[in-house]
């Protein structure tokens, strides 16, 4: 049985929950105070078999059941493709490291910094998918909470929260442990769906019910991040923010191989990129780094 207790918001703190809507019982609401949209009362989910099979309901889970060689080749192109960026901030030519993924799935993206030189170690709270990575790619992943994974700090090199973030009933506790892990100068990525993207207002503009928090029904994603918010949350850890963005569903550089296979879906990619023009994307991607 899926714990649910009453939450603070995390990204400002206060108790100033307003509920906006009620969805197949889960309570979506906006805090009175910064504007972070979050369920509450807040399910908080742990590694089990249970939740195995309770995510393969959920939206892009079951992809990751199958490692296959183009989902490899995408994940190698976007780790080298992030080295890049993170070593365009760092102002150095980052080349080796320590890798953390946290809501790695089955571990391509380990894989992926393996083949590229790094230690790298990943973290899921679905026991199946972390089998099938160990036992098919043979790399380091984890079946726990990052709460509870038990690494020393200033140990990370680079973190990433790829479409994790949203599925996280405590980020502000998640990103002070992500800030006690990273070296000192270590980056974290966040990738996640925008709360504020052009087709989530244009529902909203045209009176429909609020029924999804970051694109997905609850309780699959459970906060739902703007722009604003996220620069919020990253401030309250005290991570610097070097770069915060929005852009596409199917920019290669950020998302899974699953999302790409929208490509082709004309319309919604038109509307995407209107959006990424407005400053209005689907997508909202942060990079931050530990203080040296």
């Amino acid at each position: 049985m899926t714990k649910c207790n009453w939450i603070y918001c995390n990204t400002c703190g206060a108790d100033a929950f307003h509920e906006l809507s009620v969805i197949d019982g889960w309570h979506i609401g906006r805090c009175d105070k910064c504007s972070q949209i979050y369920l509450n009362p807040m399910p908080f989910f742990e590694p089990s078999p249970e939740f195995s099979a309770l995510s393969l309901s959920f939206q892009y889970t079951q992809f990751q059941h199958q490692i296959t060689e183009q989902v490899l080749r995408h994940d190698n192109m976007q780790f080298e493709k992030q080295l890049a960026l993170l070593s365009r901030f760092a102002g150095q030519n980052i080349t080796r490291g320590k890798f953390l993924d946290i809501g790695c799935g089955s571990g391509a993206s380990v894989n992926a910094a393996i083949s590229a030189g790094w230690q790298a170690v990943g973290i899921d709270i679905d026991p199946e998918l972390v089998e099938l990575g160990k036992t098919q790619l043979k790399v380091d992943l984890r079946c726990t909470t990052l709460l509870d994974s038990g690494f020393e700090e200033n140990q990370f090199d680079f973190i990433r929260l790829r479409d994790v973030i949203e599925h996280l009933p405590n980020p502000y506790d998640v990103l002070l442990e992500v800030k006690r892990l990273l070296v000192p100068g270590g980056f974290v990525l966040i990738a996640t769906p925008n709360e504020d993207a052009l087709p989530t207002q244009l529902r909203l503009l045209l009176g429909l019910k609020r029924n999804k928090v970051a694109t997905v029904a609850p309780p699959h994603h459970v906060h739902g991040f703007t722009p604003v918010t996220l620069t919020k949350i990253l401030e309250r850890v005290d991570l610097k923010r070097y770069c915060i963005k929005t852009t596409t569903p199917v920019d290669p550089e950020y998302v899974t191989a699953r999302n790409m296979a929208s490509a082709n879906n004309v319309p919604a990619v038109l509307l995407w990129h209107l959006g990424k023009l407005i400053g209005k994307g689907s997508m909202l991607v942060a990079w931050a780094r530990k203080e040296e």
